[in-house]
Formats: C-alpha cells, structure tokens, sequence
C-alpha cells in the first residue's frame, strides 16, 4: 500500500512539472535622435516611443510569467537607463474554472483593447502620432491607480466580460463601485466584434478617501472582419458628468473639456506587401477658449520587401474649430530591417505647430524574446 502511494505521488509531482513552468520573455525599445531640432537647440536624444524631449531613458524590459492550468502570475519589470524599476503589470491569476479567471495586483487587459499603433507611434512620438492604442475602446484598467482586482469572464470564443476594482489600498468600503470599470465583448462569426463598457473615477476631499465626486465614462465601439484583408473598427464615448471636465492633451490642444465626446476610427487593409492605414479621431468639448472640437487625421502605409526590409511612412493633420488657432501637421518616413527577435531602422521626422518646424532624425532600435 505504501509503495503504491508512492507511486501516485511521484506521478502528481511529475503531472504538476508538466503542467506549470516559469517561463522569462522580453521587450524592449530604444531611440535615438544623432539629430533633434527642437526649436530652442540641435541636440541628441535618447528615449522610448513615448519618451519626448528630456524624457526617459530607453526601454529595456523583460516579463517573469509562471503559468499552469489554474494558477499563475506575472511580473514586468524594466532597467530603463540602468535603474531597476516596475513595468506594466504585476499580477496573480487563478481560474476556480475554466471560464471565470481572478487577477489581483497592478493589472491592464488589453483583451477587449482598441489598437491602430502604426508609423510614427512605434518611433519618436513627440515628433509624430501619439495617438495609436485606446483610441476607438479603452483597455481595462485605463484609469488604474493603486493595486486592482478583476473577475473576467469567457464562456466561449464569443463573448468576453470583464469587471475591475482598483484605488483598493485602505480605500472606504462605500467608495468600492466610484472607482470601477466593467466591459462586455461579443463575437459574431465572419463579421466583427461589439463592444461596451463603463468606467468611474472618484474624486475626495483634500487629505482624506471621503468621496467627493465622481466621474462616469461610458464607450461602446464595433470592429467589422466581413471583407478579407480589410479591418474597421469605430469607437464612441463621453462623459456624463459635466461637473468634473475631462483633461484632455491633444497634440499642443491642452484643457479641460466640458460635455466631453469622442469618435474615433480606425481602417487598415492588406494588399500583399502592402499595408494601408487610417486613423480619425474626434473630441468635442469646451475648454474655455471656445474650442467646439479637436479632430485628427493619420494616413500611413507599410511595404515590406524581401530580406526583412520595411518600409513606413505617415502624415498627421489635428486641428480646431475655432479660428486663430494654427493645425499641427507632422510628417513621417522610415526604413526597418527586421530579424528573428528584433529590427534596427532610420527614419527622418518632421513637426510643424504653425510657429515651428521641428525634426529629427530617428535610429530604433527593437527586441522581443
């Protein structure tokens, strides 16, 4: 009897070393500017994507996941210009089920995510489109502060549900739903996805977790796959409390807007080597300089040649509808060479915000394991 129930526990141990593993992946990316042109100085610089002129170091970061049927966590973390420090999400996850996953930690789900990330978005921001993910359907976790806890729900390939907490730490009981978002997505076959979701934010009295007021968002967006090569998707979303005004940042368009909106649409369309995209995004709200709308406009194209050669370019136009206010228009054009595990490239980058002209010219530099 003992013998054979050291045979059973042997076979789980060697179960359990089958199913469970620690596994390190890695992504990271640096650019730099020999020559920036910002106006003030001719310079260099130094910086990921997002960073912009006297930001950050370059992203060097790697992801620790341990993973099994049931359990499982993650940790991204970063050593951006030889300090250590935290990535996007460090997590635990366990599925009671195989439909019902738990997280808790510092948490994004991007499951649900709209995403038209291309041209100069992937290169040097400041000089280009910042505006690429988010755009047409926020990720979960989109206003996310201290540690977080989501229940997400996939009863099948079809549908997808999700509800996230977060400000959790010694937060008030009461406040719990103020600090909240809860998304739905449904597949139908061979035309699209639809997707909605609403998310709060609570705002407190000076010094303490009495809440004070509270912002609710609501989006809803469809995505149509019912033409081969072509993807679409449109995005709606406002809030509707005109008592806490939105702070928006749109290419040099900087306030608090009143009675806030958003469309936004993204298109791309494969034709072989070809790659087209487009991107419109429109935000209507006071500011308080008689700001009725900001609108975008990104038009981009990939070509990919033989030996991993790439070629990308695009051009932006944002502009207001109020009068005395000058658009800003940036212009794009890169080479990449691509490799098993990263890709190394040039580019030249041009800004003009009707005062200026700006530019740069981009080396990137790109891994991924």
């Amino acid at each position: 009897m003992k013998k054979a129930l050291a045979i059973l526990m042997v076979l789980a141990l060697v179960a359990s070393a089958v199913t469970a593993e620690v596994t390190i992946g890695a992504w990271g990316r640096g650019i730099f500017l020999p020559l920036y042109d910002n106006a003030t100085d001719t310079t260099t610089d130094t910086g990921p994507s997002w960073g912009g002129w006297g930001g950050d170091t370059s992203r060097i970061g790697y992801t620790i996941n341990g993973v099994s049927d049931n359990v499982g966590f993650q940790i991204d973390a970063n050593v951006d210009g030889g300090a250590p420090g935290l990535g996007d999400q460090q997590k635990i996850w366990i599925k009671p089920m195989d439909m019902i996953t738990v997280s808790i930690g510092n948490i994004f789900d991007d499951t649900l995510r709209g995403n038209a990330a291309f041209g100069s978005f992937n290169w040097y921001r400041a000089l280009g489109n910042g505006d690429g993910e988010d755009i047409t359907f926020s990720r979960i976790g989109i206003n996310r502060t201290t540690e977080g806890f989501e229940v997400a729900v996939k009863p099948n390939d079809a549908i997808y549900a999700a509800v996230y907490f977060y400000d959790l730490d010694k937060n008030l009981t009461e406040n719990l739903f103020s600090n909240m978002q809860a998304a739905f997505g449904y597949k139908i076959d061979g035309v699209g996805q639809i997707k909605a979701q609403v998310y709060t934010k609570a705002t407190y009295e000076a010094g303490t977790k009495e809440k004070d007021d509270m912002q609710t968002t609501l989006e809803v967006a469809f995505n149509y796959v019912g033409v081969e090569n072509l993807f679409a998707e449109v995005g709606f979303a406002m809030a509707t409390n005109d008592d806490l005004p939105t702070t928006i940042s749109f290419n040099g368009i900087t306030g608090a807007a009143e009675s806030w909106k958003k469309i936004a649409l993204y298109v791309n369309y494969k034709m072989d080597a070809l790659t087209l995209h487009l991107s419109n995004i429109n935000i209507m709200g006071d500011v308080g300089d008689g700001t009725d709308a900001v609108y975008k406009i990104i038009a981009g194209v990939d070509y990919s040649m033989d030996g991993g050669i790439g070629i990308s370019g695009d051009v932006t136009y944002t502009g207001v509808t109020v009068d005395d206010v000058d658009p800003v228009i940036t212009f794009f054009a890169g080479v990449t060479k691509g490799f098993s595990n990263g890709v190394i490239g040039a580019g030249v980058q041009v800004k003009n915000n009707g005062e200026d002209t700006l530019y740069g010219v981009p080396v990137r530099m790109e891994y991924w394991f």
